[in-house]
């Protein structure tokens, strides 16, 4: 297994004076300035809800970093506080190119947050060494790996048991159509997700950093034919624009992805639009459509369904609602894409 999986784990108390107070971290050389801004981020979160510590895990994002956290609070006798009560926050910190790794293995990771919550509760209550609850942090590190580890072996045991269901197979060897779909919108939008949430496949991909290009592919069976769709992941980082033109070459199919709760996210898709057109002629070669991502966060949700369908119809493309956490919708905006490739080549 990776390790690189688990970013860091933080272990944070509320200090009465100092406020949110981050007092045992894993690894050891995680930086001031990230300890800091999770610290205060998490706790924010915890005294916003009034004293109500949630049961289950809860997943914030730190998009200045480029981090999610799965976060588990804790709440536990302390007579030498106000109230009688101390505070605190366990935060797992994973990359965002990874949040459908965790999100697929979210219902398997809360016994083991919660049986160390319970484990660090008892240590806080009965004044025991600090290095115990560094020791429950250590063992929850290895427990959420080996989790992850059980996912991967599931999912490639899938993977060879499944290779040619109803609809979708992975024989490369007798592919009749390939094409290539450019996936675009700016960082954080969830447009890595949304790709791996169709592949299924989370833990096997190919991701070149220094290039901001991410490719993964996919065959499905449509009319007795075998569609091979090759994802193209253009990374939104200005630093990459120069390269974006070679990537755009060769594309047949479009997705442009903003945040639903993101108003920038949508108002740069008539930029991105233009940046493709530049390039691409639009109109004429490339099949394209608009997913407006995370669709479940209905109470976060700024931007309205037409509003979106407008900017669709002034880009003449098709507008779509998906959601790469719950996977709504994500799976047949692909296979609508492979649909309408397959009959313009005919």
């Amino acid at each position: 297994m990776d390790e690189s999986l688990v970013y860091g784990i933080i272990y944070t108390e509320v200090d009465e004076e100092i406020g949110p107070d981050p007092q045992i971290w894993e690894p050891i050389d995680l930086s001031d300035d990230l300890l800091t801004h999770v610290s205060i981020k998490a706790i924010t979160l915890l005294t916003a809800e009034q004293g109500l510590i949630p049961e289950s895990i809860a997943i914030i994002p730190f998009p200045s970093i480029g981090l999610k956290g799965l976060i588990k609070y804790i709440q536990y006798k302390d007579e030498d506080r106000r109230g009688g009560v101390g505070q605190a926050a366990i935060t797992l910190l994973f990359n965002e190119v990874d949040d459908i790794v965790f999100y697929k293995g979210m219902e398997y990771f809360n016994p083991d947050f919660n049986e160390v919550a319970q484990n660090i509760i008892k240590i806080e209550e009965s004044k025991a060494e600090r290095k115990k609850i560094q020791k429950e942090i250590k063992n929850l590190r290895v427990k959420v790996l080996k989790i992850l580890n059980e996912l991967r072996i599931k999912e490639s045991s899938l993977q060879e048991s499944e290779a040619f269901p109803e609809e979708y197979i992975e024989d490369k060897g007798k592919i009749d159509y390939q094409f290539k779909i450019i996936v675009c919108g700016d960082p954080m939008v969830g447009k890595t997700s949304t790709i791996l949430r169709f592949t299924e496949s989370a833990f096997d991909r190919k991701y070149i950093p220094s290039i901001g290009i991410n490719v993964k592919d996919k065959i499905i069976r449509f009319k007795k034919s075998n569609i091979q769709l090759v994802l193209w992941d253009i990374a939104g980082q200005s630093k990459f624009e120069t390269m974006r033109s070679a990537f755009y070459k060769g594309a047949r199919g479009v997705l442009l992805v903003f945040d639903l709760t993101n108003p920038k996210s949508f108002n740069d898709i008539r930029n991105w639009h233009k940046d493709i057109k530049r390039h691409v002629d639009i109109e004429e070669q490339l099949v394209g459509f608009i997913l407006g991502n995370k669709s479940d966060k209905v109470e976060e949700r700024k931007i309205t369904k037409k509003e979106a369908m407008n900017l669709a119809n002034e880009l003449n493309l098709e507008y779509i609602e998906t959601s790469a956490l719950t996977g709504d919708n994500v799976k047949e905006s692909f296979y609508k894409m492979a649909k309408y490739l397959y009959e313009k080549s005919k």
